[in-house]
């Protein structure tokens, strides 16, 4: 009688080890061999509510070593996603570095989810991680002389590099039709004014960094090309009915969708003829849900653009509840840029929200399920990114980069005007070159060896700025030769005082071709997009008339 309920203990112990051997085995994991659709339902249906939530989340982070608080939100509350910004990029052998720390604790979850290492590498002249990466010369030197086959490269090369640092998902290419001339901060960074070139170009980026497995990113929806304004400190108005969207804005992201747009960011814009007056897109139902979802049939992942730009504020709402509403308009990832004290706040508030509120939690579960999706889709397998990066110190030693991105912005350079062209070295005099980028006086001393070098010095009111170029004015009177580059709406100021010494000036343009329109009394004038040492060398190569 002594023996039965010890038999009834061991029974009892037995069962209850095989009983967790099953749980254990029914808990699917990351890595298990399965479509990634039934693994991603199975991966969310299985998880609870922190652990969805952060899915659908990314932040930000200050410094270059891990972050502490980033380290925790992996650890605790199973973060999806990492923003790199420049801050973080300085040291490229340590972002790789923290990268892989980051995606070890990621790993080690019960799920052993990797995170979404994510950064802005447009190409040209947006470029958050430097150090050894390429200056490509950019969208606009692309859409200058289209060839889908350079769009492609570039995705390529851009991808490449990222993916040696560990970075998974780049918010690239922009789309966005060039449709206001005064689009100073958005000019450069488009591809052209046709909204066909635009999707074609786009399309082979993705299909460039898709090669190495990095996760494309079409920005700034619905289109950002028809404003003057910039996000990041104001909330851009763009006036377009929804007929102008549809036959412009919107042509670039149906032709990508149909490709295989894996992702999509939403812009901080307003469009009044369309939506409230003052909503941002990023928060709006009708535009990322009815318009995107439903018209242009978009079945990839939402990302806001950063919530913490000033674009994105709705006067007397706090931040937590600019969150909600992007996510319950259809956003299925909130990039939210900075700050522990407003991520703690936000994850706080929204684990008391699906607790709360079953529509809100229905939501993010849905979201992250696109996002699990995805993960599935890009993060595994032979073509995956490394989680645990080890980059070379030199990318681009013998790869042929060089010549290939010469040859890009060669191709590109678009002569606006040509009084006196080409410039040969006997036929130049005295030369002065006057600019504001180290390589551009290194590639002009390069073909005019005995020119002297003019820093052009800004200022901050106009003033001052036409006080510096009369300072310009002055010397630039003493040479035959005057080649001068502008770059923005203060340079163009700027070198507005050498309009007397005109038939000795010539100007060259990067970025954006426009400012040459403020200085139609230059007789010579040469377009360059980029501002890497290729672009100038193909600046002054044209000039010295070599192609």
């Amino acid at each position: 009688m002594n023996k039965h309920p010890r038999s009834i203990i061991i029974i009892g112990f037995i069962a209850c080890t095989a009983l967790s051997q099953i749980q254990s085995e029914e808990i699917p994991h990351f890595t298990d061999e399965l479509d990634p659709v039934l693994l991603a339902h199975r991966l969310i249906d299985v998880m609870d509510n922190r652990e969805v939530l952060g899915q659908v989340l990314m932040f930000g982070y200050d410094g270059q070593a891990p972050d502490r608080n980033i380290m925790r939100w992996i650890k605790e509350f199973n973060l999806g996603g990492v923003k790199i910004f420049g801050w973080n990029a300085e040291d490229l052998t340590l972002l790789a570095e923290t990268v892989s720390v980051y995606q070890e604790i990621a790993l080690g979850s019960r799920f052993g989810i990797p995170l979404l290492i994510a950064t802005d590498q447009e190409g040209g002249w947006v470029r958050h991680i430097k150090g050894w990466t390429s200056i490509t010369p950019g969208n606009m030197a692309l859409g200058a002389d289209p060839v889908p086959g350079d769009s492609l490269d570039t995705g390529r090369l851009i991808a490449r590099e990222l993916a040696a640092v560990g970075v998974n998902m780049n918010f690239a290419p922009t789309v966005d039709v060039f449709s206001d001339p005064r689009a100073e901060v958005i000019a450069p960074r488009t591809f052209t004014a046709d909204p066909y070139w635009t999707g074609i170009l786009g399309l082979a980026f993705i299909k460039g960094q898709e090669e190495f497995g990095v996760i494309s990113t079409a920005k700034h929806y619905p289109g950002h090309g028809d404003t003057s304004e910039d996000s990041h400190g104001t909330l851009p108005i763009v006036h377009a009915d929804i007929n102008t969207l549809r036959n412009r804005d919107l042509i670039p992201y149906r032709m990508i969708i149909q490709g295989g747009l894996p992702a999509i960011m939403a812009g901080h814009l307003a469009f009044p003829l369309i939506e409230n007056e003052r909503l941002p897109a990023t928060l709006s139902k009708y535009f990322l849900t009815t318009l995107l979802r439903e018209e242009l049939s978009f079945d990839g992942v939402v990302i806001t653009d950063d919530l913490f730009m000033h674009g994105a504020r709705i006067e007397n709402t706090p931040a937590h509840q600019i969150c909600y509403l992007a996510m319950m308009a259809g956003a299925d990832i909130l990039l939210i840029s900075h700050g522990n004290r407003n991520h703690r706040e936000i994850i706080n508030r929204f684990i008391n929200e699906m607790s709360d509120n079953e529509l809100f939690a229905k939501r993010v579960r849905e979201a992250a399920y696109r996002v699990m999706k995805m993960k599935l889709q890009w993060l595994k397998g032979p073509n995956a990114v490394s989680y645990h990066p080890k980059p070379p110190q030199e990318m681009l030693s013998a790869d042929g980069s060089y010549g290939f991105l010469l040859t890009q912005a060669a191709r590109s350079i678009t002569l606006v005007r040509n009084r006196r062209f080409p410039i040969k070295r006997e036929d130049a005099g005295r030369v002065l070159v006057a600019g504001t980028y180290q390589d551009f006086f290194i590639e002009g001393k390069r073909r005019y060896p005995k020119a002297k070098t003019w820093l052009i010095d800004y200022a901050e009111t106009k003033q001052g700025l036409q006080r510096n170029g009369r300072n310009l004015a002055q010397a630039a009177a003493r040479y035959d030769t005057v080649i001068a580059l502008v770059a923005d709406t203060e340079t163009a100021i700027l070198l507005n005082e050498l309009e007397k010494i005109a038939n000795r000036v010539v100007v060259i343009s990067v970025l954006s071709p426009t400012h040459l329109d403020t200085l139609d009394w230059a007789q010579t004038a040469l377009a360059v997009y980029g501002t890497g040492r290729e672009s100038f060398r193909a600046a002054f190569a044209a000039l010295f008339g070599d192609f």
